[in-house]
């Protein structure tokens, strides 16, 4: 079934370049949303508490999946500002982070070293990336907000992860999805939003169905994907 998940989007190639462009710009007021930072105006503040209290929520859900002892590494595609990623280090995992914004690969380095942790960071489209190594588990969380097609994502996925692992998309109904579209729209960003219907169809259509669980966390669809090895 073709997906109906909508959004406004350009070419693929030139998609990715402008998600780039966008997040290279905005990575210390997007790092500043995990409330770190200054850099927010009191409205700011105030919007960030009233409409993006999902990314906490995420947040402490996915550190929550990844205390388990059997996870000793992750893979963190996506990972912007390093917030995720510090986290999982803390907890003594082995972390890789991917993301195509070199700005903020250079404050997830610097959100690392505050910390005294260490994690190895690519500059990179993740489609593009080859590893010569598994890990247990993966988080993309707001990553599946700028793809145009999670199916090779997912599919691609499922070869480099042997545990499970653990997404967020957008919901494409509401007032936030309508306000956000118009931003991003203005902002020249690509931006994909997501039904229930869309994403169950997503997970099928990359071999997950019956292996998936998603939750309902307001703005967003959180979502926790088994992988069955077949190595």
């Amino acid at each position: 079934m073709k997906s109906r998940k909508v959004g406004y989007d350009c070419a693929s190639s030139s998609s990715t370049r402008a998600v780039g462009q966008f997040f290279d710009i905005y990575a210390k007021n997007f790092d500043a949303l995990y409330g770190h930072t200054g850099h927010r105006s009191a409205l700011g503040r105030w919007a960030d508490r009233t409409f993006r209290q999902v990314m906490v929520r995420r947040f402490e859900e996915t550190l929550q999946q990844t205390k388990k002892q059997e996870i000793h590494s992750v893979l963190d595609i996506g990972c912007g500002p390093g917030r995720y990623t510090a986290a999982f280090a803390l907890q003594g995992k082995e972390v890789v982070g991917v993301d195509i914004a070199e700005e903020m690969l250079k404050i997830a380095q610097d959100n690392i070293d505050a910390l005294n942790m260490t994690a190895d960071l690519i500059l990179d489209d993740y489609l593009s990336v080859r590893f010569d190594r598994v890990f247990d588990a993966a988080c993309l969380m707001g990553f599946f907000d700028y793809i145009e097609d999670p199916v090779p994502v997912l599919k691609k996925l499922a070869t480099e992860v042997t545990g499970e692992f653990y997404a967020s998309f957008p919901k494409s109904g509401g007032f936030l999805a309508w306000q956000r579209r118009i931003r991003y729209r203005l902002r020249g960003c690509p931006l994909w939003l997501y039904s229930k219907h869309d994403v169950e169809d997503a997970l099928i259509a990359s071999g997950f169905a019956g292996c998936y669980e998603i939750r309902d966390f307001g703005r967003d669809w959180y979502v926790v994907g088994k992988i069955q090895s077949t190595r």
